[in-house]
């Protein structure tokens, strides 16, 4: 009788490329691997075979050597390197010139101390003399005392292993695997502080950090339940020099911008901070990941963002760096929560970016992170599945190489539709006004399904926009008609937008929102009076909020065919007071609209 058992599918020598490209592990199933099937992506592979050789790679007995200095030195003015040449410079022996070895890379200098190492000579003879053997015993350095492995959070993501150097004064055995584990004096060691920088002295300080708590990191918890910038980030810096000067500079950038503190003092807090992050970043390599370098990298791309108003342009360097930890697929197979609100908060910051400038994203969204949330249902998975799905319509929309690709097009109105249909009870707002103002009131009661709906139908305008450019076919009428069509449904949107960001006032991000739509499709707008509205939100937004909006004001008022010196704000702003809607049982009276 025949076996019912299904044969296992084939193994492929390599990986897939896509796998390889995001550092993730592939499960090397033909012709599809598992990721690729659920992403429903192509699975791609290189083509590359294995030739197995009998004959082995020699050196010639005419091989020259190169013959090295008595005593190698190595100059590098990052911490990592001083710290690590400090402790180990006084247990080198120096090299005897008369034995010839290959030259070693820096590279394994520095990650060959941990353990002990034994080199070999050409002729394959042992060298013991290279590096100090088991039984040298590595100096302690006066840096870890002050940084032991229990100064580390207990949120950090990495365990220390006992020190090299015990306090009797011998090494304890090294076994070849040591090189996996984060000990002190490491890149992570390098920038914790045993002693905790709480309870905070300044009183400037501590309200600069109070502030943060309280009014900025709730900017950045939108759509993670756990609230890591609000919880875990104070409490981490503590610890974590780099973070808390972020939190300082961040703080004290947004309340000099509002009006409420001293620029001269701010600058110094910022200049601090740069001067800290240089000399990590210097050092930075997939080893080095570390969760709380990552948080701090994005409350410094927030204060980059908000920067713009006195600077003028955006220099984008922590984007950069935002980059560099996303592309670090072993950073996240097992992430930290705070390490997984980082990742959603630099994603959402690369949306704001590339809706501002009209260009890509340049962040991937083919990433564990996002696999795992699109198998999830609850009400922040939902929203953080928006912000994707916009993501992918912009990257569509601002590659070239995409735009003129009507099956991908389908494919993404689906999605934008799937999203609707499947999530009504998301988008269900717990209160919409009459449409009889420029902006309806939109009311909901989570800030993760404000910033939601707000990326859905953000992208959904982009793809309406785009729809034009596949109707190659019909009359001249027939395409004006269908571009009048697509302007009048990109402008309900963007009231919806509007309107949205103006009944949730409570969790700015919303109105944040709301001004890179009037920046991306405001321009279309002719009456007067939604003009003025939206001119109103975007000089609302920067001077509450401290979010540059003033290039999108003067981008908007020529566009409208305005003169900036004619225009002067209105002095009641019109949108309703949104109070009245909870003390007035008359709504439509309280709906009133007055003009400038």
């Amino acid at each position: 009788m025949p076996s019912s058992a299904i044969s296992p599918k084939p193994l492929s020598t390599f990986g897939c490329e896509n796998c390889r490209k995001q550092h993730l592990k592939c499960d090397r199933v033909t012709p599809t691997c598992g990721r690729c099937q659920n992403t429903g992506r192509q699975c791609r592979r290189s083509g590359l075979r294995i030739r197995q050789s009998p004959q082995y790679t020699k050196f010639s007995k005419t091989q020259k050597w190169v013959r090295i200095e008595r005593r190698l030195e190595f100059v590098d003015e990052t911490r990592k390197v001083i710290y690590e040449a400090a402790t180990l410079d006084s247990g080198l022996d120096e090299v005897d010139p008369d034995i010839e070895s290959p030259v070693l890379s820096d590279q394994s200098l520095l990650q060959g101390f941990s353990q002990s190492s034994i080199s070999e000579t050409p002729n394959g003879q042992e060298n013991p003399r290279r590096f100090p053997s088991r039984q040298q015993t590595l100096p302690e350095s006066p840096r870890l005392s002050e940084t032991a492995s229990e100064a580390l959070s207990p949120h950090g993501s990495v365990q220390l292993a006992e020190t090299v150097s015990s306090s009797e004064g011998h090494a304890r055995e090294c076994s070849p695997t040591d090189r996996f584990i984060a000990r002190a004096g490491t890149y992570h060691q390098l920038y914790y502080s045993k002693n905790s920088a709480f309870p905070i002295e300044d009183p400037v300080e501590a309200e600069l950090y109070r502030h943060y708590v309280q009014s900025l990191a709730p900017w950045l918890d939108l759509c993670d339940p756990l609230r890591s910038f609000e919880t875990i980030v104070p409490q981490n810096a503590a610890n974590f020099p780099l973070l808390l000067k972020a939190i300082y500079s961040f703080s004290a950038r947004h309340k000099t911008l509002t009006g409420y503190f001293d620029s001269v003092r701010c600058s110094e807090y910022y200049d601090e901070c740069l001067t800290e992050l240089r000399d990590v970043l210097a050092a930075y390599d997939e080893s080095g990941a570390d969760e709380n370098l990552f948080a701090a990298t994005i409350i410094l791309r927030v204060l980059e963002e908000i920067d713009v108003v006195d600077n003028g342009t955006d220099q984008e360097a922590n984007l950069l760096g935002i980059h560099a930890f996303v592309s670090t697929g072993s950073f996240f197979e097992n992430p930290s929560p705070l390490s997984i609100a980082s990742f959603w908060v630099g994603l959402r910051q690369g949306i704001y970016k590339a809706v501002i400038n009209k260009r890509p994203v340049g962040l991937s969204v083919d990433h564990i992170l996002v696999e795992q949330s699109l198998a999830r249902t609850d009400c922040h998975s939902v929203a953080n599945n928006a912000v994707v799905h916009c993501t992918r319509v912009l990257n569509f929309c601002f590659d070239k190489g995409g735009v003129c690709n009507l099956e991908e097009w389908n494919k993404l109105w689906k999605s934008n539709e799937d999203w609707e249909n499947e999530h009504a009870s998301f988008h269900t707002p717990i209160f919409k006004a009459p449409d009889d103002v420029p902006f309806p009131q939109i009311w909901y009661h989570q800030s993760c399904q404000v910033i939601g709906v707000q990326h859905h139908l953000l992208a959904k305008s982009y793809l309406i926009r785009f729809r034009h450019k596949f109707s190659a076919t019909g009359t001249r009428h027939q395409s004006t008609l269908a571009k009048r069509r697509a302007e009048a449904d990109i402008q309900r949107i963007v009231r919806m937008l509007c309107g949205i960001g103006l009944g949730n006032q409570w969790t700015p991000p919303g109105m944040f929102t709301a001004c890179m739509a009037i920046s991306a499709f405001g321009a279309s707008f002719t009456q007067r009076k939604d003009q003025e509205a939206m001119i109103d939100i975007l000089r609302k937004t920067e001077k509450d909020h401290a979010r540059p909006t003033k290039s999108v004001q003067e981008d908007m008022m020529k566009a409208w065919g305005w003169s900036a010196s004619t225009w002067t704000p209105t002095q009641v702003p019109p949108w309703p007071d949104t109070t009245q809607y909870a003390t007035n049982l008359n709504m439509n009276d309280s709906m009133g609209y007055q003009q400038a």
